[in-house]
């Protein structure tokens, strides 16, 4: 029985460790950036992790597990907003109401920016947006760091220059 506890805190730690940023930022986001309130967002997303860990196989494909552990992450996280909702009495309704709406907003816009770009582009934003580092995107795409953190930069400009040509389109309507 030891051994297994061990063997599972063993996982738990390295789960963590892939996921960390990931999971952090997410936590943060939901928190609206109180850092006091993402670090006990945190420690409820690491309980519900190990809990969930006895469905996690350890053979589970990288991007498998990143969904799951998202998943988890995001159905402690709204726990913990709805808990926490209770706790926000300088907030009204309607503003936590619009924060959510607004949160949602800026993922789908994101995720659009995103789809707008080439496909090697997308493969490199998306694994940075899941949290890997530039090194651990080179390895696995067989290339540089310098090439990754390029190929990033440009893709980045890219977006802004979409987000520009659409705020200019906007400002010409305007007038």
């Amino acid at each position: 029985m030891n051994d297994n506890l061990h063997s599972a805190a063993a996982r738990f730690r390295e789960l963590l460790k892939r996921h960390e940023r990931m999971l952090r930022w997410m936590c943060l986001r939901r928190a609206y950036a109180d850092i006091e309130l993402a670090d006990d967002y945190f420690q409820e997303v690491s309980l519900a992790l190990w809990q969930e860990l006895p469905s996690l196989t350890p053979d589970l494909p990288p991007k498998q597990e990143r969904a799951y552990v998202k998943k988890a992450a995001r159905f402690a996280l709204s726990h913990c907003s709805r808990k926490n909702r209770h706790n926000l009495q300088h907030l009204e309704p309607e503003t936590i109401i619009a924060l959510d709406q607004l949160d949602k907003e800026n993922e789908q816009f994101l995720n659009d920016l995103v789809d707008a770009l080439p496909e090697s582009d997308r493969l490199v934003v998306g694994l940075y947006r899941a949290g890997y580092e530039a090194p651990d995107i080179a390895r696995f795409l067989g290339t540089s760091t310098n090439a990754v953190s390029q190929r990033y930069r440009r893709a980045v400009a890219k977006m802004k220059a979409i987000v520009e040509k659409e705020n200019n389109l906007l400002k010409k309507e305007i007038r």
